[in-house]
């Protein structure tokens, strides 16, 4: 008797991720008890390490002698500030304060001092690129001025909004684009599974981009129009979150195809542990640990913050790298995704006896 093809075609097994079937329920319950405590005890490690004790250092400053002064009294200035202990200043020479102006608002500088031959002097600060990076300049100039028994004044050419506190709004902002996208993610991945076809792997795509539109829309909305924090930035906003919510949900959706469940406590790692005290917040990278301003920049929660900076405050100047970032985090959530998928696609395709074969064994 010959088997046809379609009577041997059989459905493909169901595919389990839970692993209480294979592990047993008690071992799974220890080791889901120790993952949840070193996920917490991450998390208070990396939030007071990166807080505990901020510190300036190599904040950049930019060094004016206004008219009157002898000549090369501006970089005697800047070599002074240089040498402090410590290096809380990273100072250069500039000509005149309107150029002081213009890099500051172009964000190669964080700060101004301007040295006036009757005093007091001038310190121009930037409180929208980080508060605490304003206020350890304030700190560090009245420990300077003192010891040279002068006065100095302080400017603040580019505030914060008066609905931004400490420049706090646009970080919570950034958080909660990045929280909606893995938590999507996350529950895709643990309801529904990883997609185990091409078709599949689109349409969850599909899903995750049309949800990064509408809450980084929705998210733009109530802090321009709602609370009026950011009125008059609604598009370019919209834009920027639609970026950060995709890059951490793909990304997160890619990592649940590579890994398994195990996609979940990586993306808390990665996003939560790692990148919210990176972030900085009110906190400017010249203030946490290295390490953190190292990477701060580079996890979608800190290219969030800064590419809100720049949106509102700075006329867009520093977007580029946020927005490298992001596109980063989706390239490699895409490729993590559709790679693993055809993978496992032609691993099935390779286990799975073909028809014809099993015709011919069976006749």
């Amino acid at each position: 008797m010959t088997i046809t093809a379609s009577e041997t075609t059989t459905p493909a097994p169901a595919h389990h991720d839970s692993p209480v079937p294979k592990y047993g329920a008690p071992k799974v319950m220890a080791a889901l008890v120790f993952g949840v405590l070193l996920l917490q005890l991450g998390f208070i490690l990396s939030y007071v390490a990166a807080f505990h004790q901020p510190t300036p250092r190599d904040i950049e400053i930019g060094v004016v002698a206004a008219a009157g002064l002898p000549a090369g009294t501006d970089q005697q200035v800047a070599d002074r500030l240089g040498a402090i202990d410590g290096r809380p200043l990273r100072a250069r020479v500039v000509s005149d304060t309107a150029e002081a102006r213009r890099l500051l608002h172009d964000r190669e500088i964080q700060g101004a001092f301007v040295v006036n031959p009757a005093g007091p002097d001038t310190l121009i600060t930037a409180s929208a690129g980080g508060s605490s990076i304003s206020s350890a300049l304030e700190s560090v100039f009245t420990q300077v001025e003192n010891s040279q028994g002068r006065e100095f004044t302080v400017r603040d050419e580019i505030p914060v909004g008066a609905h931004d506190n400490r420049g706090l709004s646009g970080f919570y902002l950034a958080i909660g684009w990045v929280v909606g996208g893995y938590l999507l993610a996350a529950a895709i991945g643990l309801f529904i599974g990883a997609p185990r076809t091409l078709r599949q792997a689109s349409a969850h795509t599909a899903v995750l981009f049309g949800y990064a539109l509408l809450s980084g829309a929705l998210g733009a909305l109530i802090t321009t129009h709602v609370l009026g924090t950011f009125a008059g930035h609604w598009f370019p906003l919209w834009l920027l979150g639609t970026g950060v919510v995709f890059g951490t949900a793909v990304f997160t959706l890619g990592l649940r195809a590579s890994v398994g469940i195990l996609a979940v406590p990586l993306a808390i790692a990665v996003f939560v542990i790692l990148g919210n005290p990176s972030a900085g917040g009110a906190f400017g990278s010249n203030v946490i640990p290295t390490f953190y301003a190292a990477i701060g920049r580079w996890i979608t929660p800190g290219a969030g913050t800064e590419g809100i900076r720049s949106i509102v405050y700075f006329d867009d100047a520093g977007l580029g790298q946020p927005a490298l970032a992001l596109a980063l985090y989706s390239a490699v959530g895409l490729g993590l995704l559709f790679g693993f998928t055809v993978r496992r696609l032609r691993k099935l395709e390779s286990t799975t006896p073909r028809s014809d074969v099993v015709s011919e064994d069976a006749s």
